[in-house]
């Protein structure tokens, strides 16, 4: 058994091309907009070892008054 051709991004730009020019538009902004939603931020090297360290640390639970508690900071008709 075959299994399919993986779709490469120079074919779906090919393939975009040949969609009429605002289809084109839209398209552009949406890749754009995934590019950089994927796309590592420019953070000093110190900054990324912190929020390394703390993802790598266990998520804590909060009770619900605490959660409770922080929403009424907020917005105190909660």
């Amino acid at each position: 058994m075959n299994s399919p051709r993986s779709i490469t991004l120079d074919d779906a730009v090919k393939a975009a091309k040949e969609l009429p020019a605002e289809t084109q538009a839209e398209l552009a902004q949406g890749l754009m907009r995934h590019v950089e939603d994927l796309s590592t931020p420019d953070r000093p090297a110190e900054r990324q070892g912190i929020i390394k360290d703390r993802l790598a640390r266990p998520l804590e639970a909060v009770s619900r008054d605490d959660f409770l508690r922080l929403l009424r900071h907020y917005d105190p008709d909660l």
